[in-house]
């Protein structure tokens, strides 16, 4: 609890000094448990943006008193449909109708958009207009426990604010594995990495698996079509893979931060230590430099749509280990 209080106070300061430095972004992306992080920093936000007190946020003015009951006339609160659990179009043009209202007292207008993992297509597209030509002294408050749901464009277009630390790295059973094998030795050479390399995108595959199957059992009962069912899947399984790359990013690291001197505590993976010590032994600074950068390049070349196989295999084979 204390260090969940810790981060919502960071990032609740670091909107304060955006705020007091004219920076305040028009959307911010927040990641984290929508019950216990999302709408406790979503309130926050809005107390500040609209408190009419000496010292913002005072708790007991009417706007404060009407951010905390969400019944403020000029902060839209979006939450998915009970029945299809998901935003349609009708909600988002809910939101646009408010976001373009001028305000009586010249004050912000701030759409909380709820699980915004669960936003339709057409509801997307919608919305992605709205975040592309903003209305000023407009703010989005986009909350998920899902990015990897949510559409790229419209990703690309917020600020990102996780609050969660399971939200910084791979979910288990995933990460667990990807070290497993990460962690066997390549003392064959090429042939070590080239099983290395296959062994991960098998791994991939097993995750792009479990993500069809999840996203089938929400979409049971849907009304949706099968492209926007294939586009969800894809969107959510791009955004794990990613966040495996950085994982393997980060285990190149840590052998670079051992060839350093690092203690083991300081790792990313220190209970990986040993496994990270033995793979770094006759591995020049160099080259530990070097595979950070390979792996960088492997993001990019997902990004460009090259076949999975091809990057992750030409990558595994590139790497000094």
């Amino acid at each position: 609890m204390v260090a969940q209080e810790s981060r919502l106070t960071r990032a609740l300061t670091a909107f304060d000094e955006a705020l007091q430095a004219g920076r305040v972004a028009q959307a911010y992306l927040v990641v984290g448990n929508i019950r216990d992080e999302g709408l406790p920093f979503a309130e926050g936000v809005l107390s500040r943006l609209l408190c009419e007190g000496m010292i913002k946020p005072c708790g007991d003015c009417p706007p404060c008193r009407k951010v905390r009951n969400r019944t403020h006339s000029d902060v839209a609160w979006i939450e998915p449909e009970k029945k299809s659990r998901t935003v349609g179009i009708e909600r988002i043009r809910d939101l646009q109708r408010l976001v373009y209202q001028t305000t009586l007292g010249g004050t912000w207008k701030a759409v909380v958009l709820v699980g915004a993992d669960r936003v339709g297509e057409e509801a997307s597209n919608a919305f992605l207009k709205t975040l592309e030509e903003p209305p000023p002294r407009s703010l989005f408050l986009l909350l998920t426990d899902n990015p990897q749901a949510m559409m790229p464009t419209i990703l690309s277009r917020c600020q990102r604010m996780v609050l969660s630390t399971e939200q910084e790295s791979l979910p288990e059973p995933w990460q667990t594995q990807l070290l497993d094998i990460l962690s066997l030795p390549v003392e064959s050479g090429l042939v070590g990495r080239l099983s290395r390399g296959i062994l991960i995108g098998q791994l991939l595959d097993q995750m792009k698996k479990s993500v069809k199957e999840q996203e089938d059992d929400r979409a049971e009962g849907e009304d949706i079509e099968e492209d926007t069912l294939n586009a969800r899947i894809e969107s959510r399984y791009r955004g794990l893979r990613s966040m495996a790359v950085r994982a393997i990013l980060f285990w190149y690291r840590d052998i670079l931060l051992f060839l350093c001197g690092t203690e083991a505590s300081r790792l990313r993976y220190p209970g990986q230590a040993e496994a990270i010590a033995a793979l770094a032994r006759g591995v020049e600074y160099r080259y530990a430099l070097r595979n950070i950068q390979i792996i960088e390049g492997m993001q990019r070349q997902f990004d460009r749509n090259l076949t999975q196989d091809t990057v992750i295999q030409v990558t595994m084979n590139t790497l000094a280990c």
